[in-house]
């Protein structure tokens, strides 16, 4: 199925899953600090959902083990203080590992758990890490769930089905710990939510895209992405979304905003180079003003790289700064499709 225009989701029912969909993501990340000292980190959390033959299940011994819905699992923390980085990924089927809500946020998937608590309005998570390592994490949206795209649809390039109902948090406040063996740390930061649904990701002709989810201090988020061509070039329904600080968004597409490569990171795992310092150029439609985005890696290596599949792609904590140079905020930069990676699957 194709996810189809003018669809009004309703929350929180719709964060649960849609299976009627091959592909759906359920993602955070986000930045963090110790309350009782000056450590600091970053973290990953996607659960994806794959949906397999629906022939293949109604006639199977064990269909209600969900052998028509696989669901993969990524997690990775960057320690920004120690610059070390761990990550891992799990593949589960639903009904063994894997237990995934239609209705509201109720999520358990291999090393991720995630719901959401009515009552107190906030999202829950415990994130278990290789290394006897956990993250216990309360997230409150600071602003509503926005709904992005044309009619609510945000499109992946020139091919029809390239569409996906795309819903953010941009802002939650986060509180809790981080557990390594016996010491527990106490944390707070800012995180980031993605719930996305499709069936085709990417247009046909597409290779990867690069991606980020940038946090101002003055409130406004920004969501940047471009679609890549295999010329190098960029798709023109690559955009850039600005969420102010009432949660209004405008966006421009790719003839408004340049996306520049300052430098590159080449990996010591994989040999792929990924160009993990960039400019983000747009102007932008409230103040028709050019507006300089600068994102450098906290840390160089953040590639994430698959022990289930064969999936490697970089996903990172930055700093952005503007063209004075001036530290304004925080992103996540994602890298996909630079191998035989993620964006090159789901193309």
């Amino acid at each position: 199925r194709v996810p189809q225009p003018d669809y009004q989701p309703n929350f929180p029912k719709d964060l649960g899953a849609h299976p009627e969909y091959a592909i759906e993501w359920w993602y955070w990340v986000g930045h963090l600090e110790a309350i009782d000292s000056d450590e600091t980190f970053g973290f990953q959390s996607t659960v994806f959902r794959l949906a397999g033959d629906p022939q293949q299940s109604d006639d199977d011994d064990d269909a209600h083990f969900g052998r028509s819905q696989l669901y993969m699992s990524h997690l990775a923390l960057s320690d920004i203080s120690q610059q070390s980085y761990i990550h891992t990924e799990r593949i589960v089927r639903n009904g063994w590992q894997a237990n995934v809500a239609e209705h509201g946020l109720q999520i358990a998937a291999g090393p991720i758990t995630a719901q959401w608590n009515e009552p107190a309005q906030v999202m829950e998570m415990q994130l278990n890490y290789p290394n006897d390592t956990r993250l216990t994490l309360t997230m409150t949206p600071r602003k509503p769930m926005l709904i992005f795209g044309e009619r609510g649809l945000s499109r992946k390039g020139a091919d029809p089905a390239a569409v996906s109902w795309y819903w953010t948090y941009s802002r939650l406040d986060v509180t809790g710990s981080l557990t390594r063996g016996d010491t527990t740390i106490a944390l707070k930061g800012t995180a980031w939510m993605d719930h996305e649904i499709s069936s085709s990701q990417l247009g046909g002709d597409l290779q990867g895209w690069d991606w980020t989810a940038i946090q101002l201090d003055n409130g406004t988020e920004l969501k940047a992405y471009r679609l890549r061509r295999p010329n190098g070039g960029s798709d023109p329904w690559s955009a850039v979304y600005w969420i102010d600080a009432q949660g209004q968004h405008h966006s421009v597409y790719a003839d408004a905003f340049e996306w520049q490569t300052v430098s590159t990171w080449t990996s010591p795992h994989t040999g792929l180079r990924y160009p993990t310092e960039v400019k983000i150029l747009a102007s932008n439609p409230t103040s028709n003003q050019l507006e300089t985005y600068h994102l450098q890696p906290k840390l160089d290596d953040q590639e994430f790289t698959g022990n289930d599949s064969s999936n490697a792609y970089w996903e990172g904590a930055c700093d952005v700064f503007d063209a004075q140079g001036k530290r304004i905020g925080q992103a996540y930069l994602e890298l996909a499709g630079y191998g035989d990676g993620l964006g090159g699957k789901l193309n």
